[in-house]
């Protein structure tokens, strides 16, 4: 699957595998019932220029991109609040 850029209704977690906090996110939308997509930065190098674009040259991760919003590195109280913001909770 080729990287697409995410659309204003997306929740989109770009991370990799092995991050402990990437996988704190997606298990967590998860148990919210939240659909989301998931970029593995490994899998998918070319999205790094996109996230080095929201975050002024970093390529931090896990970072949640929700319906317009961009969360670097966000604890799930930042991330539940998001979501609220977007009516998905």
């Amino acid at each position: 699957m080729l990287y697409r850029t995410p659309t204003l209704a997306s929740v989109v977690v770009y991370g990799t595998r092995w991050c402990a906090q990437s996988q704190l996110v997606r298990r967590y939308l998860e148990r919210l019932g939240i659909p989301y997509r998931f970029v593995d930065l490994e899998e998918h190098p070319e999205a790094v220029a996109q996230l080095r674009w929201w975050t002024g040259g970093y390529a931090s991760h896990p970072t949640v991109y929700v319906g317009g919003e961009v969360l670097v590195e966000p604890s799930l109280a930042e991330l539940e609040r998001s979501l609220m913001r977007r009516g998905l909770l």
